[in-house]
Formats: C-alpha cells, sequence, structure tokens
C-alpha cells in the first residue's frame, strides 16, 4: 500500500457583498496561489434572507499566511455583512498552496 504525503493547511471560506470581491480577491492575491469565487449564494443569517447577492470565495493557505488575510478581513466584515470559516484541511502536493515556493515551481500562465 503507497502512503502519500498530506500537509495540513487551512482552508479559508469568506462568504461577502458580491462589490467586496476585488479587495478580497486582491489581498487572496498576496496571500495565496489560488482561489474559487461562488457566485450568487443564498442564505439566512445575522441580516436576515440574502438572496443571491452573496457570493463565496474558497481558498486554501498556510498557517504563515493566514493571520495577515484575517487583519483585513475582519474590519470589512464588521461593517458589512458576511462571515469567515477557517477549518484544517489536509492536502496533496502542499508546494503548490505556498506562494513563495509555487511561484519557483510552476510558471506563470500566459
Amino acid at each position: 500500500m503507497r502512503r502519500r504525503i498530506l500537509n495540513t493547511m487551512k482552508r479559508i471560506e469568506i462568504v461577502l457583498e458580491h462589490d467586496q470581491v476585488p479587495a478580497v480577491a486582491a489581498l487572496l492575491d498576496q496571500h495565496a496561489t489560488g482561489y474559487t469565487v461562488i457566485p450568487e449564494v443564498t442564505g439566512y443569517g445575522h441580516h436576515g434572507h440574502r438572496q443571491g447577492d452573496m457570493c463565496v470565495l474558497v481558498t486554501i493557505v498556510t498557517r504563515d499566511h493566514l493571520d495577515p488575510i484575517l487583519d483585513v478581513i475582519v474590519p470589512l466584515l464588521n461593517a458589512r455583512s458576511g462571515v469567515v470559516l477557517v477549518t484544517d484541511v489536509q492536502v496533496l502536493r502542499g508546494e503548490y498552496f505556498v506562494p513563495e515556493i509555487k511561484n519557483r515551481l510552476v510558471p506563470p500562465p500566459r
């Protein structure tokens, strides 16, 4: 049986209003090697029912990059609707989630 090496990282799920995506995406560009945007989510929370005017950004980062991201996001969410979920996650090829390493491994997209 083959043993695989798994690396522990942090998965960040950020639920926010659509107009906040550019600012948060720019922040993630500094601290993550990529992210996924799930548009037009619907839900119910502290600010009541929301119908399609929110989205979710999902990314995987190292522990070292988590706090700089949260330091910027918390003030944004204090003034607006949104939530941040942080969980531990195991990933294959952990080097692809470390900006300092990935930039040396993978050529930038054309």
